[in-house]
Formats: C-alpha cells, sequence, structure tokens
C-alpha cells in the first residue's frame, strides 16, 4: 500500500512543480508590475511626423508614448504597422507635416481593477519572447468593449538613418481574455510572442536597456459606460541574466524539497516495516485438540504482542496473555478454542513493534474440519 502512497504524492506533487517553474525555466529576467500610476496620469499617444517632431514630453501627470508611421516613406527600420493601426481605431488622421496627439485621461476614484503578476523575458529561437502570467480583479462592473492594450516601448529609439525618438512603441497587442465582471478574479498569461517581436526590430542582445511596458485598460463600467482610460501600469523591463528575482525560484525549490522530505519519508517507513514487521503463520497442532499455533518470526526490532481476538463463530477457550519478543526470534504461541468451526478461523492480532508502533494484523487460517 505504502508503494501507491509514493506513487500517489509523485503524481499529486510533481504537475506542481512543474507549474511553477513552466514560466520560469528559460527565464533571462523577470520584472514585477507595480502599483497601478494615480487616476491624476493621462496616457498621451503622440504620432510624430516625418521629421520625428514630437509632442510634448512627459510631464508628472502625463505618460507619452509615440509612434511611427512612415517606414515606407523613409525606409526606416522602425515598426509601423501597429501605428498605423492603432490611428485607425482612434480615428485619427496622421500626416506626414505635423504630429498628431491623443490624450487620455482617467477618471478620479478607486482603482478599476486590480493587476498583479510578473514578466519573464524568455529566450526563444533568435530571439525573446514576453510572457507575463497575471491576475487581473475588477472593482467594478465592465462594458463588454473593455480592452487591455499592452505597449513595449524603448525610451530612446534610434534607427538606421540616425533618426531618435523618446518612447517609442515597439509592439502593442490587445488583449480581452479576462472576465468583466466585478470581483471576479482571472488568471492568465499573456505573452509578447518572439516572431512579433523578432518583426518589430526588437533586439535584445543588441539593445539590452530602457524597454518599458505598459498596460492601459480602455473601455467602460456599468455606471459610465463611455469609453475612456480606465487603468495604467507601466513596468520596465529588466533583461539582464540574474535579474530574475531570488524568491520566483525560491518558491518551486522549496516545494520540491518539501516533496523530497514526504517521499523520503515515506521510503524510510517503508524500510523500516520491511525490515521491522514480523512474519506471522499457522497452524493446527497436531496433537493436542481445538488448538492453533500462531508462529511469530521478529526481525530487527523487538514486538509486544498485545492482544489476540477471534473472529465469531469462534471463541477461544481463555483470555490471551500479551508478550514481549526480542529481535531476530521464533516464537509459538499456542491458542485453544472451546470448540471448532467449518468456517476459516480468522484472528485479529494487535502489535506494538518497536519504532514502528501498534499494527493490527489478520491471520486466516482454514477450519481443521475442512479437510475432513
Amino acid at each position: 500500500m505504502n508503494k501507491w502512497l509514493v506513487c500517489l504524492v509523485a503524481v499529486i506533487l510533481c504537475p506542481g512543480f512543474i507549474a511553477l517553474s513552466a514560466a520560469q525555466q528559460d527565464a533571462v529576467a523577470s520584472s514585477k508590475i507595480p502599483a497601478a500610476l494615480p487616476v491624476s496620469e493621462s496616457l498621451s499617444e503622440c504620432f510624430v511626423d516625418l521629421d520625428t517632431t514630437q509632442c510634448s514630453a512627459n510631464s508628472p501627470s502625463s505618460l507619452t508614448l509615440n509612434w511611427w508611421s512612415w517606414s515606407d516613406e523613409t525606409g526606416s527600420n522602425w515598426p509601423d504597422d501597429d501605428a498605423k493601426a492603432r490611428a485607425g481605431e482612434l480615428g485619427l488622421n496622421v500626416t506626414q507635416n505635423s504630429s498628431v496627439s491623443n490624450i487620455n485621461q482617467q477618471n478620479e476614484g478607486l482603482p478599476v481593477i486590480e493587476l498583479t503578476g510578473n514578466l519573464y523575458l524568455i529566450s526563444e529561437l533568435e530571439g525573446y519572447r514576453i510572457e507575463m502570467p497575471v491576475e487581473m480583479t475588477p472593482n467594478y462592473n465592465l462594458t463588454d468593449s473593455t480592452i487591455m492594450y499592452i505597449f513595449l516601448s524603448k525610451d530612446t529609439a534610434i534607427d538606421v538613418h540616425g533618426r531618435q525618438v523618446a518612447n517609442l512603441i515597439y509592439e502593442m497587442k490587445p488583449e480581452i481574455s479576462f472576465s468583466n465582471q466585478a470581483n471576479n478574479t482571472t488568471s492568465t498569461t499573456w505573452i509578447l510572442a518572439e516572431s512579433h517581436l523578432s518583426a518589430a526590430g526588437v533586439d535584445i542582445d543588441q539593445h539590452p536597456y530602457d524597454w518599458q511596458v505598459t498596460f492601459a485598460l480602455f473601455g467602460g463600467t456599468e455606471q459610465d459606460n463611455n469609453t475612456r482610460l480606465l487603468s495604467l501600469h507601466q513596468v520596465r523591463l529588466e533583461t539582464q541574466t540574474g535579474s530574475v528575482e531570488v524568491d520566483e525560484f525560491l518558491v518551486p525549490i522549496l516545494a520540491i524539497a518539501f516533496a523530497i522530505i514526504i517521499i523520503s519519508t515515506i521510503l524510510g517507513n517503508m524500510y523500516k516495516e520491511e525490515h521491522g514487521m514480523p512474519i506471522i503463520t499457522g497452524y493446527w497442532h497436531r496433537e493436542k485438540d481445538n488448538c492453533l499455533v500462531v508462529e511469530f518470526t521478529t526481525k530487527k526490532q523487538k514486538m509486544e504482542i498485545k492482544s489476540c481476538v477471534a473472529e465469531v463463530p469462534w471463541k477461544m477457550s481463555s483470555r490471551f496473555k500479551s508478550r514481549f519478543i526480542e529481535p531476530n526470534q521464533s516464537v509459538q504461541v499456542e491458542v485453544k478454542f472451546k470448540q471448532l468451526d467449518t468456517s476459516d478461523c480468522r484472528l485479529n492480532i494487535r502489535l506494538e513493534v518497536e519504532e514502528l508502533g501498534v499494527w493490527t494484523q489478520f491471520l486466516s487460517i482454514p477450519s481443521i474440519l475442512s479437510d475432513e
């Protein structure tokens, strides 16, 4: 039975350890999502013109992200597909001659959502992907049109022609895989795929510093159906080996150590049981009537026979007296019955084995009458 218990423990615990370490197994670095930016913060999305003239820079109450839409016209290696798509979503008429800004204000009040989790930079093929296991809980009922936008930007971007833009967005990904019901927590993993990042020109190896990930939730609440900026988080993306938090590895390591202790304990008990539990056999006395001989052979542990009880309809002729047996001994104990019965004789034998505790062993011997 203990062998099955070992297997059961392994089956239950091992998937948990795999799950604990799956997001971190190839992680180069990790970043923790901080608390949301204050509701006084706004998000300005600036579509720079052909000369990279930018909108006003970040102020204490405004986070500015810049879009570039002119790679086809200029031969730049900056991505522009997401910029064109985003301009279309916002209904903006972007022109080469002037920069256009879209400012998104948050409403004063309680945080609309609670967002927690980590960002893992994971090596894949010749680049990297970003995995984001998160938990998101709305504090209000959200409208069905609510979308979480994930923006990957660089503090200072320089293209092949030497153009320079601050806070340039390289990758955008909208997410709707979360519950919009109040107090309903969604646990999910969002991913910025390696193929998308490589296609957007994200080269972590060559340019490892100054990357940011912004989470911007747009939508409405049951109380206010107007689409607006609901929540804003920004994370500095760690990219260097060794920046994975120690406690992120500590949990799976402790879990594995705990499992090793459990399994080792079970295996140790199995070993003690195998080398400590006595061998019990029985046979009918050849000369004495109504007498069963029970033979106890001890192993490495001292043992006490605490009681021996016969199951009905068998009845013992006298009360059984407890006795001790030293290790590595073989002792025969005679058990006498008032009368024989045709059914099997079943004994419940209660033992206390040194270091193994109290056990009840069952011995079944065919009736001598069944041979007649």
